[in-house]
């Protein structure tokens, strides 16, 4: 148990003795203690009483219809498993497509799959599918939504077909004949407003200038969350009915440099906070098309603002471990736009901005921004860009 529990539930679960498991681990499936009956019972038959002999057979042929039905029904069928997509976000429901070939003419029943969508192997696997029965001499598919809860690239063991009917005192195994892939991507929260680090040179980065708050006039579109009050063309807002928003020819945001610091310096849901932060924050970056570069841990990422970067991005981030890995700590850096991403002890998340070009109203060069670990993460990363104060304005 962990350190913040109490000493007597730490005592009950602490394993004092780890050298002897090897000599009892047969009792941790219930045929062992079956056995351990057996033999007791042909004790009482051998020096007491005939009736343990009637014991023993009675045992035995338990133990005997208990392993032999579940090492049958895992042999005589074919698995295949699959999802019906190849990604998915945290927290969103996935189709597995379980399909099963019964070569024998009764049917089977009990089957699961085991160690799919587990992220560390152990020895009390949760069925991720499991099955009542199977008809005979058939090929049939099972359609079961499952639900993902933390990012990785599944399955990280060797899934199997697993069978302890009908008394369950064994569990016979096999390995799938074919196994899909799946990876589950950190969960995107949306970032409102626009990030305020922009360059001094127009189109210095990317195809043309963009739209922005200073230069040129472009042109007029629909208000947008984000946008300042003393931008809207009240002239035409009051024609249309509805906000309109002056389009100018802004200069093109620079090139940021993020840091996502990916050790374990607290709990793994801490981690898993910060692993989702990045994403919703380069995810936001994606979206408004300003190149980052990317170091992950101890790993540089490049890729493009387009839909292919974007999976790029989101595959390296489901892959960091889901305990954390080691990696250099951030360094200040004071002439150029950065932001940093780290976790304090506690299991707060740490973003850090650093803009040379910071104005007041985009919050100074440098400022820190923490997410408790008890926050809602959707309403703090939502608010995390100073300048959606602008919109209440307007509104």
């Amino acid at each position: 148990m962990p350190s913040d529990q109490s000493w007597w539930s730490r005592l009950l679960t602490t394993d004092f003795c780890p050298w002897a498991n090897r000599f009892v681990y047969w009792l941790k499936e219930p045929v062992g203690w079956f056995a351990l009956a057996t033999a007791i019972s042909v004790i009482i038959g051998l020096y007491f009483s005939p009736i343990g002999w009637t014991l023993a057979a009675s045992l035995t042929a338990i133990m005997a219809t208990g392993m032999a039905w579940p090492w049958v029904a895992v042999r005589v069928t074919q698995c295949d498993l699959h999802p019906e997509t190849d990604a998915v976000h945290e927290d969103t429901a996935c189709r597995m497509v379980l399909s099963i070939r019964n070569r024998i003419p009764i049917p089977v029943w009990g089957l699961a799959i085991e160690a799919y969508l587990e992220n560390i192997a152990n020895d009390d696997n949760v069925p991720t599918v499991g099955l009542a029965c199977v008809p005979p001499l058939c090929t049939a598919d099972y359609c079961v939504n499952v639900t993902p809860t933390l990012r990785g690239h599944y399955p990280t063991t060797k899934p199997q077909v697993a069978c302890s009917f009908p008394f369950g005192i064994w569990t016979a195994r096999r390995e799938l004949r074919d196994v899909r892939p799946l990876t589950v991507w950190p969960r995107v929260y949306r970032v409102l407003g626009v990030l305020p680090i922009i360059g001094q040179i127009n189109a210095d980065e990317g195809d043309g200038s963009r739209g922005g708050r200073s230069g040129d006039f472009v042109g007029v579109r629909s208000f947008r969350r984000g946008d300042s009050a003393k931008h809207v063309n009240w002239v035409a807002s009051a024609r249309s009915e509805c906000l309109i928003v002056t389009e100018r020819g802004g200069p093109q945001s620079v090139e940021l440099d993020v840091f996502i610091d990916t050790s374990s310096n607290a709990s793994r849901e801490s981690l898993a906070r910060r692993i989702r932060v990045a994403a919703s924050i380069l995810d936001s970056l994606h979206q408004s098309r300003i190149r980052a570069r990317v170091r992950l841990g101890n790993d540089r990422l490049t890729y493009k603002c387009d839909s292919r970067g974007r999976r790029q991005m989101l595959d390296a981030l489901a892959g960091v471990p889901v305990d954390g890995e080691p990696c250099e700590p951030i360094h200040r850096a004071n002439a150029k736009a950065r932001i940093g991403i780290s976790g304090s002890a506690s299991g707060e998340v740490v973003i850090q901005i650093q803009d040379p070009l910071g104005s007041r109203r985009a919050g100074g060069a440098t400022r820190e921004i923490f997410i408790g670990l008890r926050d809602d993460l959707a309403t703090a990363i939502a608010g995390l860009w100073k300048e959606i104060r602008d919109a209440d304005v307007a509104a």
